[in-house]
């Protein structure tokens, strides 16, 4: 199950039934797009790679870098995220029921 929710208010916005794939993760953050207002809020997520990748085709934009006029081949584009995007990232390390350690990171990487 994927959930996205407003914390402060607990109200959910939206959730899909669905295994845990990159396709899943894309319909979630659509659907949650259609939801909220033209503001960007704060996305918190776990460890799960697919929701960065997500976040990045909603709320990326292609950069192409120019010609250096060096040897070789040229940078490729790439997807950066969104000056306005806020995003982070808690994965929590657990062994049994017991948590032994949590890692917060507020980066999102470019595809």
């Amino acid at each position: 199950m994927w959930v996205s929710f407003a914390p402060e208010s607990r109200l959910v916005i939206d959730f899909i039934l669905g295994p845990r794939k990159q396709y899943v993760a894309d319909e979630l953050v659509e659907t949650t797009d259609k939801h909220l207002s033209d503001s960007k809020p704060l996305f918190v997520t776990d460890g799960l790679k697919f929701y960065a990748e997500s976040l990045l085709k909603k709320y990326g934009r292609w950069v192409e870098f120019p010609k250096t006029g060096r040897r070789g081949r040229p940078k490729k584009p790439a997807i950066m995220p969104d000056k306005d995007l806020k995003y982070a990232q808690v994965v929590k390390n657990k062994k049994g029921r017991m948590l032994q350690k949590m890692k917060k990171e507020s980066s999102l990487v470019r595809i």
